[in-house]
């Protein structure tokens, strides 16, 4: 039986599959769509580089208060860590003999008092000789520098805080016997504080009187605080070649101790002129860090790398040296790894200026 001849092949088919081969030459001809690229516009400001050194807090006032003479505690005034006001009373001694001693001296000063004011009016009428009304004048002064010689013995047994602070740990009880140097405890003002540092031989152009730094814990918490310089040492370590700096710094959480160490930012050398960009507009290549500045061209809004030296980054700015001859009006936001120089792009938005700042620092590398 004679075979069934085969039915013809769909027109449909062979034009879906004509297109279906056809179609991604027809896809990788077609023009590329213009991208839609964010732009900014740089900022300028003024740039000084900054050093990290090593530096310590100390205490403005800080006293080991001991007793000056022996004694008996008669009352112990204070807990440990307390927060005292300037002359509060700290400690009271016995001090029974020299409160008599002082009675005592009182009374012979208005005993040689009554005498003098008697010798006065005898000498009106000439009833007292000169020299006698002289020997009682000395004895009554002589009563009377007694009186304060003992009255300042009775107050060295009253122990009281020289200045406002942070008492340390109590080291006596009442009743206790002490003796004569013996150490009662600590007194430290905690705020404002000190900060000491050295900065090397090298780095002190520009740093003076009334500078800015930043000052900051090794933990976990690391706030930075600002301070300000106080004062200069006046010549360099032999040693080390570095000049010794101290700096003031306000502690009004209480959070810093006097002995602590920390890292502290200042800013050094003179102040170059700079521009701000985001840290995402910052590309790396071959021949180093470039951002690509946005030109007009007829219509269209063309990219083109500028190659840039980049002074510090903080967060999500980055500094960088103006460049030359000309500093670019806008730039790529973020994105360029994405572009080609040269290429054409749609800005996102119309560009955006940063946020305006005076000056930058950045840590020198």
């Amino acid at each position: 039986m004679p075979g069934r001849p085969p039915a013809p092949f769909p027109a449909c088919a062979l034009t879906a599959l004509f297109m279906a081969v056809a179609s991604p030459c027809a896809r990788a001809d077609a023009p590329q769509p213009t991208p839609h690229v964010p732009v900014a516009t740089p900022q300028a400001t003024m740039f000084r580089p900054t050093i990290a050194v090593s530096g310590q807090i100390a205490a403005v006032q800080s006293a080991t208060l001991a007793a000056q003479r022996a004694g008996v505690a008669a009352q112990v005034l204070f807990h440990s860590g307390e927060t005292v006001a300037k002359g509060a009373v700290l400690l009271r001694m016995d001090d029974t003999e020299q409160r008599a001693q002082v009675a005592l001296d009182r009374a012979k000063l208005d005993a040689a008092g009554r005498t003098v004011a008697r010798d006065l009016r005898l000498r009106a009428i000439s009833g007292i000789a000169i020299a006698q009304l002289e020997s009682d004048q000395a004895a009554r002064a002589e009563a009377a520098a007694q009186l304060a010689l003992d009255t300042a013995r009775q107050n060295r047994r009253t122990i009281r805080a020289p200045f406002a602070g942070v008492l340390g740990i109590r080291r006596l009880s009442a009743g206790d016997y002490i003796g004569a140097g013996a150490i009662i405890t600590t007194i430290t003002q905690t705020s404002p504080l000190r900060i000491l540092f050295a900065v090397p031989e090298t780095e002190l152009t520009g740093i003076a009187f009334g500078d800015a730094f930043t000052f900051t814990l090794p933990s976990a918490d690391a706030t930075p605080h600002q301070g300000r310089i106080l004062a200069l040492s006046p010549s360099l370590n032999l040693t080390t070649r570095a000049r010794m700096v101290e700096g003031r710094i306000a502690n009004n959480a209480g959070t810093l101790l006097p002995g602590a160490f920390g890292q502290v930012e200042i800013a050094t050398g003179s102040a170059t002129a700079a521009l701000d960009v985001p840290a995402t507009a910052i590309n790396y290549g071959p021949l180093g860090s470039f951002v690509y500045a946005v030109d007009h061209h007829g219509s269209a809004d063309v990219v083109h790398a500028v190659y840039v030296r980049v002074l510090a980054t903080k967060g999500a700015t980055t500094t960088i040296a103006t460049p030359v001859p000309a500093a670019p009006r806008r730039i790529v936001a973020i994105g360029g790894f994405k572009l080609d120089n040269g290429e054409t792009i749609i800005p996102a938005a119309p560009a955006t200026a940063l946020q305006a700042t005076p000056a930058a620092a950045g840590r020198k590398s």
